[in-house]
């Protein structure tokens, strides 16, 4: 298999790039490896040196970040890698998919793997108009690049993008392969993540109140939202703060791992 371009957008981002790094020169066949910086004041970009990185600086959103990254890369098939996702070796069977996408796979835009359990089925999950997460995908560099949207988003990018491809008759799929994610490390809990991805749908989305009963609604009826095993009151506290977010969308849009913040 030939090499690809990566590219992971950071800020303050330290206490788990090292760990990214280490698992894409283990398992990534990595070419270049671009780091997309937001004016990182922890040792981000001294480690991004120590692993030979390509360094550029963006003080936009994430969605510009990583269509910066992309202009930036060198192969076609590019991937994208969050700052504190780990790869597995199951990885290098994402890599096979990917390179044979051409033939066995003429309908995907983006080849994706599970960031954290549990894997929803044995056989890829397709996405058509739906989309999952950027945090471990393959990806082309052309069809990035032709999602201006993206620019627009730094917790909804990838909605973003799977309308793009979407548009493109291609699909979003997530092969049954999981990635090790180390949010635990981040210094952000899982409930401020979640008021990230509920000021997401506020800016895409603006206020509307047939979100507002989704998101409450569901609540109450126990739909799961992000996980499927949560307890009943845990799925009410995860929905809480998603519909924080949504309120309170200027505080939660950006975050930022500074122990400053």
């Amino acid at each position: 298999m030939r090499p690809i371009d990566y590219i992971i957008p950071t800020w303050n981002s330290g206490t788990t790039l090292g760990i990214t790094l280490e698992s894409i020169k283990k398992y990534g066949n990595p070419n270049n490896i671009i780091v997309v910086d937001r004016n990182s004041e922890d040792d981000t970009l001294e480690i991004a040196h120590r692993y030979g990185c390509k360094i550029i600086t963006s003080t936009s959103n994430l969605g510009t970040a990583r269509v910066e990254g992309a202009k930036a890369a060198e192969t076609e098939l590019i991937g994208f890698v969050d700052s504190d996702v780990e790869l597995t070796e199951g990885w290098r069977e994402l890599l096979k998919h990917a390179w044979s996408g051409q033939e066995r796979y003429k309908d995907v835009g983006v080849f994706g793997a599970y960031c954290e359990g549990p894997i929803i089925k044995d056989s890829p999950l397709v996405l058509y108009g739906r989309n999952g997460v950027f945090g471990s995908i393959i990806t082309y560099r052309s069809l990035i690049l032709d999602c201006p949207e993206m620019t627009k988003y730094s917790s909804d990018e990838d909605f973003a993008y799977g309308q793009c491809i979407f548009k493109k008759g291609l699909k979003w799929y997530i092969f049954p392969i999981v990635m090790r994610h180390h949010h635990d490390l981040t210094g952000i809990s899982e409930y401020i993540r979640m008021r990230w991805y509920g000021a997401g749908l506020r800016i895409r989305d603006g206020f509307k109140l047939v979100n507002v009963r989704r998101i409450i609604g569901g609540a109450v009826v126990g739909i799961p939202m992000h996980n499927p095993n949560a307890s009943y009151i845990e799925n009410w506290r995860i929905r809480l703060n998603y519909f924080l977010g949504y309120i309170m969308y200027k505080k939660y849009y950006e975050l930022n791992r500074s122990r400053d913040k």
